[in-house]
């Protein structure tokens, strides 16, 4: 089995899509998740967010040669605020760079990720008026049990003082979802309302974006094929391919889904080296189906 290449467009999209390949860690890893993106979608803008610690100096690290756009978050902030805020450094990210590239709907990339098929035929033809959320479920749904939501945590005080600035300022009552932001696929005019709320910090991503898209009135795009399973959910599944859990998707799951005609082709998280190269994959298979039919994958 093959990672097939995407063939070049033979014209511009409409609309315009680029990938935001978003990471802060592991920046060999990075190099390999960047080369693949490049091989798999060609003619695809791919820009860079860096989210992660500046080198001494104030110097941030780079992808030299990998990125159509290299940018880093230069904020004084600590990892937590990062975590609970990483809304706020796409936000940044577009103020002060994606405004000025050219794009309509982004693809958000996780570092983490792993994508074996081309992004245009995993999320197929997205429109302008369109957004995707990943594991989108009901607050109330969830609420009992999600850490931003539940009762019984500090952070539910926060989510009620958000449903109530929504109320105020934009006239949004719900209803409310939650998804578990591993991916996105976000249109220009999302962003742009998006870096316009003045309490920015009020509220957590995974709930803030669903509740703006819906006050917008997009289109939450739904994919059953992309199974996003919810780290309470987890332990009743047999196969998990894309989780917020911190679980890392096993090689054989991966080589059993890529043998598959309609299999798995987006992962996560996956924060061990994956090879790139189309030989470099076949390789791994290779291996991989071998330890299996040891008993040892």
């Amino acid at each position: 089995m093959e990672i097939r290449d995407e063939p070049e467009a033979p014209h511009i999209e409409t609309p315009r899509l680029a990938i935001l390949f978003w990471w802060y860690k592991e920046p060999e890893i990075c190099a390999d998740r960047l080369r693949l993106l490049r091989r798999l979608n060609p003619g695809l803008p791919l820009y860079g967010l860096y989210g992660g610690p500046l080198l001494p100096g104030n110097v941030s690290p780079r992808m030299p040669g990998l990125l159509d756009d290299d940018w880093a978050f230069s904020e004084d902030r600590g990892a937590e605020w990062k975590w609970h805020h990483g809304d706020l450094m796409i936000s940044a990210w577009y103020r002060e760079r994606g405004m000025k590239l050219e794009w309509d709907t982004l693809l958000i990339m996780q570092w983490d990720m792993l994508a074996l098929a081309p992004l245009r035929r995993i999320f197929g033809n997205v429109a302008r008026d369109e957004i995707y959320l990943p594991g989108l479920r009901a607050i109330e749904e969830v609420g009992p049990h999600w850490w931003w939501t539940r009762p019984d945590t500090p952070q539910h005080d926060e989510f009620v003082r958000f449903t109530e600035m929504m109320a105020a300022r934009y006239g949004f009552n719900g209803p409310y979802l939650a998804c578990q932001f591993v991916t996105g696929i976000v249109p220009r005019g999302f962003m742009d309302v998006y870096v316009a709320n003045p309490e920015p910090e009020l509220g957590f991503l995974e709930y803030k974006m669903p509740a703006f898209a819906s006050c917008m009135g997009l289109k939450l795009l739904k994919y059953p094929e992309l199974d996003v399973v919810w780290p309470m959910d987890i332990g009743g599944k047999d196969k998990v391919t894309l989780t917020a859990a911190k679980r890392e998707i096993g090689d054989a799951l991966i080589a059993s889904e890529c043998l598959k005609p309609t299999g798995a082709r987006l992962f996560h998280p996956i924060s061990r080296p994956f090879p790139s190269s189309r030989f470099g994959f076949t390789a791994w298979l290779a291996r991989t189906l071998a330890r299996r039919a040891l008993g040892q994958a």
